[in-house]
């Protein structure tokens, strides 16, 4: 699946789902740059046209850049360098080589089946009951990178980015027992 991995030291992996994903600070984007003022409210999206992914810049006071270019519009191929604000993305097209499983959202009243270690389950599910990044590791004796870095990956394989997100997969997985 096509994606954009942020170039910074979290190096956060945001899956480009969906046919369009927005980018800015405000926080109905799909991806959120909260702290970045040099980032507009609605800054950018990217849209999938014709099989082929387009980024455009959605008038924002500081432009979007692809390969060092400000651009209005542009088709983006892998490899290519979006930078928003103080942030940069790589592009990468199609199958992520690293994936480890496909499309997992479901409608609602769908089972899920997402393959999920037993690990990440007892972090979803302790996330679930309102604990902490660092509850979590307390309670399982990880570190909390540890923690973040199982979140990170039930994201990438979930697809879902936000907490409130999480919490309803538990719950649709029957871990909030």
């Amino acid at each position: 699946m096509s994606h954009l991995q942020q170039n910074d030291p979290s190096s956060t992996r945001h899956l480009l789902r969906g046919g369009r994903v927005t980018i800015g600070r405000n926080a109905d984007n799909d991806i959120v740059l909260p702290s970045d003022m040099r980032v507009s409210r609605h800054h950018s999206a990217f849209e999938l046209r014709e099989g082929e992914w387009f980024v455009t810049d959605l008038r924002s006071r500081n432009g979007t850049h692809v390969n060092g270019k400000r651009v209005s519009e542009c088709s983006l191929k892998s490899g290519d360098r979006i930078k928003i604000g103080g942030s940069t993305f790589s592009f990468t097209a199609g199958e992520d080589p690293f994936a480890t499983i496909g499309d997992a959202s479901a409608e609602p009243g769908q089972s899920i089946k997402v393959p999920l270690s037993d690990r990440e389950r007892e972090i979803l599910a302790l996330l679930c009951r309102g604990s902490t990044d660092q509850q979590i590791g307390n309670e399982l004796l990880i570190s909390l990178a540890t923690v973040r870095s199982h979140l990170d990956r039930i994201r990438d394989k979930t697809g879902c980015r936000r907490r409130p997100d999480l919490t309803r997969l538990a719950i649709d997985l029957g871990l909030d027992r």
